[in-house]
């Protein structure tokens, strides 16, 4: 008997005793489950959760403002929404609270808290999309926040965002060698990375928006003739007449320009030019030009390590979604998540 498997035989009748008590008998294990179910299930119907994730309730308040700032971010209101649509984003933006909420636990479970200093310099960034401190006031008047809740709910924000870094770093940090291989690997014929043709000129630019006649025809072509005949000096003619104010300044310099950033009507005749030619005078959708060509540099195969610090942002970019993607799917399936559809 010494020999007897009696721990074994002790889980077994362990485990017998608890699929008996959960699945056939309705046993206390069961009943004190479904107590705490029917429990939860009538508090989420009092109170209005939409869902509890690890016993937490997440209220239908709590998913209100979360979709009204969603929806505030992108310059809507929830009434120019179809409902249909409304409902989808409700469930959307539910998903995110869970996962925010998930991340906070485990955070927080861990005591984990951003430098202040990075809180700091991020709490400043955010507040930079704003005019002034009159819209941020009333921004967060629309929100039902004073600006020390704003201020500490921005440090849980980055906090969460800098565990979660730290959690996925390892999987995500992308090597010299890799960068290069996925170099070589997406270059053939040396086609995908290349920096275009560009030209460096300076303009005179005389706009016709709010201007029905010809006087700024009239007064280009002049120009035009100050400098072929009477070789009038671009850089004091462009301080003096052009419109373009960042320009005018500098002489009319706009640097060097590529001719995929620049509307057509302005690059087709820009790009004909040679180094040291002026154009004549030509008129856009806004206005009027005169442009003199000051260099030019022919396209050219870019070489990796121009590019590398872009490569890796983009690998690394693509693994942080998966990367996420698979530390939320890990984190839902050990947590306890229970959805209340009918309140979203």
């Amino acid at each position: 008997m010494k020999n007897f498997p009696w721990r074994i035989v002790l889980y077994l009748a362990f485990i017998l005793y608890l699929l008996i008590d959960l699945r056939w008998c309705g046993g206390p294990l069961k009943e004190a489950y479904e107590g705490r179910r029917d429990a939860a299930v009538k508090a989420a119907v009092k109170n209005r959760w939409v869902a509890i994730v690890n016993q937490e309730p997440i209220t239908g308040d709590q998913l209100d403002l979360a979709t009204f700032r969603h929806l505030y971010q992108r310059g809507k209101h929830d009434d120019e929404i179809p409902k249909k649509n409304l409902q989808m984003i409700r469930r959307a933006v539910l998903q995110r609270l869970i996962d925010d909420t998930l991340v906070r636990h485990y955070a927080d479970g861990e005591n984990f808290t951003a430098p202040p200093g990075e809180i700091e310099r991020y709490i400043a960034s955010w507040k930079t999309q704003f005019s002034g401190e009159d819209e941020m006031a009333s921004r967060l008047e629309d929100q039902g926040l004073t600006e020390a809740e704003l201020d500490k709910e921005l440090g849980r924000v980055w906090s969460r965002k800098r565990w979660l870094e730290k959690r996925i770093h390892p999987a995500v940090e992308v090597t010299d060698d890799e960068a290069l291989a996925w170099f070589n690997a997406n270059n053939e014929n040396g086609e995908r990375f290349f920096e275009p043709e560009k030209v460096h000129v300076r303009q005179i630019f005389l706009s016709t928006i709010e201007v029905e006649d010809d006087s700024k025809e009239t007064q280009i072509r002049d120009l035009y003739t100050q400098l072929r005949e009477e070789n009038a000096d671009f850089v004091e003619l462009a301080k003096q007449y052009s419109e373009d104010e960042r320009s005018k300044k500098r002489g009319g310099d706009i640097n060097w320009i590529a001719a995929d950033r620049l509307p057509e009507d302005f690059t087709e005749p820009v790009f004909k030019l040679k180094k040291g030619e002026l154009s004549e005078p030509f008129q856009t959708s806004i206005g009027w030009y005169l442009v003199e060509m000051l260099d030019r540099q022919a396209k050219r195969s870019q070489t990796f390590d121009e590019v590398a610090e872009e490569i890796r942002d983009h690998l690394e970019s693509e693994r942080t979604i998966e990367t996420i993607k698979s530390l939320m799917k890990k984190l839902r399936t050990v947590a306890n998540i229970q959805l209340f559809p009918e309140h979203i």
